[in-house]
């Protein structure tokens, strides 16, 4: 399970962390950004599974398949599937929404699926071989795979545009130090995660922070959720 999880921390850091605000801007206006974003996901494929891409993944119709032609074709299917949404949208006429963004996440991530390596996996170490790439991961869904998730839950609800750079940051960094806390020994995990909580809430309350309820609630119940979820697999 090592090359699943690096390969599916590659993937939320090119998609999310990596994908700032002039690279989807440009990845809309024109292939030569869609190339440059599916780029910057084969970068990180082949990095952080460098020293598993000479064996064999996995066999199609009786072929063996390297690292290399697996994230070869990984990188095909996910600029593929980012032109068939944004054509999808624009034939539509319809605005981009959550329903797009999870059905667009679902795609990547069951592509992933299909080169994991079970030939290369020793089960006998567990899910979790390597805990750091999974923590990375939770990290990404609570910072900035959740300012995308709210935002298009916003949008949806209340037609709220996309935040400004100093409120985005600010719930970003809102989102880690609840995700942090609970990666402190127990019980002082959750001494912190409730103070820090309640020091949020009481922000918002004075009109300190002036984000919205979902924005605060939302993002709070994600950190949280990411936080445990890593904490489970680092004291496991």
């Amino acid at each position: 399970m090592i090359v699943f999880w690096r390969l599916l921390l590659a993937h939320f850091l090119g998609d999310f962390t990596l994908q700032l605000d002039f690279v989807h801007a440009w990845k809309r206006r024109n292939r030569a950004g869609l190339l440059a974003h599916g780029a910057t996901h084969l970068a990180l494929y082949a990095a952080l599974t460098r020293p598993y891409l000479g064996e064999t993944w996995v066999s199609v119709l009786g072929f063996p398949l390297r690292g290399w032609a697996c994230i070869s074709i990984i990188f095909a299917l996910h600029l593929a599937e980012d032109l068939w949404r944004m054509r999808v949208i624009e034939r539509n006429g319809r605005a981009d929404n959550t329903a797009y963004f999870l059905w667009d996440q679902l795609a990547h991530l069951l592509v992933l699926f299909l080169f994991i390596p079970l030939r290369l996996s020793d089960m006998r170490r567990g899910w979790f071989p390597e805990k750091w790439p999974v923590v990375a991961i939770a990290a990404v869904l609570a910072t900035h795979f959740g300012t995308v998730l709210l935002y298009f839950m916003e949008k949806d609800l209340k037609g709220a545009p996309y935040p400004k750079g100093d409120e985005k940051y600010v719930a970003m960094a809102m989102r880690l130090v609840l995700f942090l806390c609970f990666l402190l020994p127990w019980p002082t995990a959750a001494a912190a995660a409730v103070v820090w909580a309640g020091a949020v809430l009481h922000l918002k309350r004075r009109k300190i922070v002036d984000h919205s309820w979902l924005s605060i609630d939302g993002g709070m119940a994600l950190g949280a959720a990411c936080g445990l979820a890593a904490r489970m697999v680092w004291h496991g």
